[in-house]
């Protein structure tokens, strides 16, 4: 981590380092990720030609590898800065990744994906904007996709109406681009003529990328390879919802304001691309729908994010992600631990266990989600009360999981050091001063969603539920708590927390039985989950709500929320037997 760039090798300063490490980042710092990451992205674009070289079949009679490759560099010498930002895009970073995977053999293929020739064959795409950006004269053969061609950073070429994957002629002169698709068009070859290097809207054949008006970031529909998995068609946005989008980044931009370098702070300009998600996750999604947002490692500071309600919504999200993207780039240049792939570890912010990787990524993710928030303490759109109760809540949850994760993954040196300083940060932050009834309500919210995860996703081994069962029957006393090892269920299903949006803002006339919960009225709530767990004894949802209830009731119950399990371990079914269970659980512990 010593300073300077030498013999090829990327040395970061270890201030540099210290400064991510919090959470935050300089300015600088963050430079030098993004000239990581060129040097990453030239090595992966390297390694791709050398395979299409190896393998000239791939591309499927479009041409060679050497020759687009050419083309390419004679743009970068005319017009460097223009081919550079191509070169550099998250469009390219996408694009050059999949490939490589597809090469190796390690991606996901699906029967309805494109053919590996038309992946590979985007190559001539990308020749082919760059010589637009340069204001050079190109001819070649490029795939067509669903009678389009995308052309990355630039836009995309409507040619006809035709389905399936096709090629065409791109011949460029003086920036009219002519495209003459091939046999079985259904226009019949005939060529139609665009000029993508104008910076013109939409017209009948042809569509513009997308920028935030005054900003270099995209909002990008129509690029195929702008989403996390296979390739997509576009999806370009009606003039209501580009202008909609375009209204909450400005107001994501005012809140963010002129940040600086901590935790939970982001220069918006170091934004590349902003991709509107309108498809489903494939993963469980966070509990949160603000929250419905994804990053790749291949394309530094890309994120696809569906709608958020407001721009404060959008500023959480710009600045979860690219918590994400940071350290996507500082992993490219340091291992910080040893995964195993075991999905078995708690996320405050997940339904499902999850292996330590994705528990470094969330810890370092929601750090700057904590920080965005305490920021927004003294921000009046934000609703001061609100936002001390997210500061509250993602302070807590975030700091157990670092804990997590320095007392139970395998670290390397540079892991421990991030880790500590992630650590060093939120006891900071633990030991501001909250309003004392946010900051119950905080700490509340926390333990119900770690209950009802437990109770979703853990159980107690078959020896230990044999000596719960058989203490409880001949009336000893209930094994220590401190021997439990509990196991994961085998297939944890998904599940949302409706509870934790009441303790940010509890009712004032709750009605539910979460909602007297949240709202301070636990012998109400106690009495309402008590009638439900009559029809239903193990809803897990319920039954945490109950035992929330109970503990604010009984001192003596306080403890049993830490281990819910060992409770499903006695099979109570019904509330009268759920209290008993209880009570013989929490004498002796």
């Amino acid at each position: 981590m010593a300073s300077s760039q030498h013999g090829g090798h990327l040395r970061m300063p270890g201030r540099w380092f210290d400064q991510l490490a919090s959470g935050g980042g300089s300015s600088e710092a963050v430079a030098f990720l993004v000239r990581a990451e060129r040097t990453r992205r030239l090595m992966l674009l390297g390694e791709l030609l050398d395979r299409l070289d190896e393998r000239p079949e791939v591309l499927g009679g479009l041409g060679s590898a050497g020759t687009a490759w050419q083309l390419i560099a004679e743009a970068a010498e005319a017009e460097p800065e223009a081919v550079e930002e191509l070169l550099m895009s998250p469009q390219i970073g996408c694009w050059t990744a999949h490939l490589l995977r597809r090469l190796h053999g390690t991606a996901e293929e699906t029967a309805d994906g494109p053919p590996l020739w038309a992946d590979a064959g985007h190559l001539f795409a990308i020749c082919l904007a760059a010589r637009i950006r340069a204001g050079l004269d190109a001819d070649v053969l490029v795939p067509v996709r669903n009678g389009g061609l995308a052309l990355p950073t630039l836009g995309h070429a409507g040619i006809d109406g035709s389905r399936g994957y096709g090629t065409a002629t791109a011949r460029l002169r003086g920036g009219d681009l002519h495209l003459t698709p091939h046999a079985g068009s259904r226009s019949g070859g005939r060529t139609i003529t665009v000029r993508p290097g104008d910076g013109v809207g939409s017209s009948s054949h042809w569509r513009r990328a997308r920028t935030f008006a005054g900003t270099p970031t995209w909002l990008d529909d129509l690029d195929p390879y702008r989403e996390l998995g296979e390739p997509v068609l576009p999806q370009p946005l009606d003039s209501a919802a580009a202008e909609d989008w375009q209204r909450l980044f400005t107001e994501a931009a005012a809140v963010l304001g002129p940040s600086g370098t901590g935790p939970g702070q982001l220069r918006v300009e170091e934004v590349r691309r902003i991709v509107p998600w309108t498809g489903t996750p494939s993963a469980p999604a966070p509990d949160e729908p603000a929250m419905l947002s994804a990053t790749t490692s291949d394309a530094f500071g890309s994120m696809l994010i569906a709608r958020p309600e407001d721009g404060l919504a959008l500023a959480e999200t710009m600045v979860h992600e690219f918590q994400h993207s940071k350290l996507g780039a500082l992993l490219h240049l340091f291992p910080l631990l040893h995964d195993d792939g075991a999905e078995i570890h708690y996320a405050p912010w997940r339904p499902d266990p999850r292996h330590t990787a994705g528990l470094l990524h969330g810890a370092y993710a929601f750090t700057g989600v904590t920080g965005f928030w305490r920021d927004r303490m003294a921000d009046e759109r934000a609703a001061p009360e609100h936002a001390a109760f997210h500061f509250g809540l993602r302070r807590l949850q975030t700091r157990l999981v670092v804990r997590t994760l320095l007392t139970r993954a395998r670290l390397t040196d540079a892991g421990t050091r991030f880790l500590h300083g992630l650590a060093a940060t939120l006891d900071g932050w633990l030991r501001e001063r909250l309003p004392a009834d946010v900051a119950a309500r905080a700490r509340d919210a926390a333990l119900s969603h770690r209950i009802e995860w437990r109770l979703r996703n853990l159980r107690c081994t078959d020896g230990e539920r044999a000596l719960l069962a058989t203490a409880c029957h001949e009336g000893l006393a209930p094994p220590p708590a401190s021997a439990h090892q509990p196991v994961l269920i085998r297939e944890p299903t998904h599940w949302t927390d409706p509870r934790t949006p009441l303790y940010g803002a509890p009712p004032r006339t709750p009605a539910t039985a979460d909602a007297h919960l949240a709202a301070g009225d636990p012998r109400t709530a106690l009495a309402l989950y008590t009638e439900a767990l009559r029809d239903c004894p193990s809803d897990p949802h319920t039954l945490g709500g109950w035992l929330l209830a109970r503990a604010r009731l009984s001192p003596t119950a306080h403890r049993l929320p830490l281990r819910p399990e060992r409770l499903l371990a006695l099979a109570p079914t019904t509330p009268e037997e759920l209290h008993r269970a209880t009570a013989w659980l929490t004498a002796g512990n």
